[in-house]
């Protein structure tokens, strides 16, 4: 049940930042486009998430700061997740190589006597 609700809390941050992000990459095209130098396509990009998501939590009925924060969190764990599970991916692969190169290795040595 915990995890279930869990997941419910960071459903709707999820969706905020999901619409930050989209709009951060909006913003940083056109500042790319218009000829911004690569710290300002950033700034233009940081400001458009984060004022989307304070926007988006303000239309929700609550706190903007608070919405920012809880979008960000949530982006932070689910970005977590997936480098967790890819570095586990990588992990059982390179397992999963060094068994079979080894038994390989046993099979190709000659027998000594």
């Amino acid at each position: 049940m915990t995890q279930l609700r869990r997941i419910a809390e960071n459903f709707v941050p999820l969706l905020m930042a999901l619409g930050g992000l989209i709009d951060g990459r909006l913003a940083h095209t056109v500042a790319a486009q218009h000829g911004a130098s690569t710290p300002w396509q950033a700034a233009a990009a940081l400001l458009a998430y984060t004022l989307t998501v304070a926007l988006l939590g303000r239309i929700g009925g609550g706190d903007p700061y608070e919405a920012v924060a809880a979008a960000t969190r949530t982006l932070a764990y689910v970005l977590q997740a997936a480098l967790t599970g890819a570095l586990q991916i990588l992990g059982t692969t390179v397992q999963l190589l060094a068994v079979l190169c080894g038994g390989l290795a046993a099979l190709t040595t000659p027998a000594t006597t």
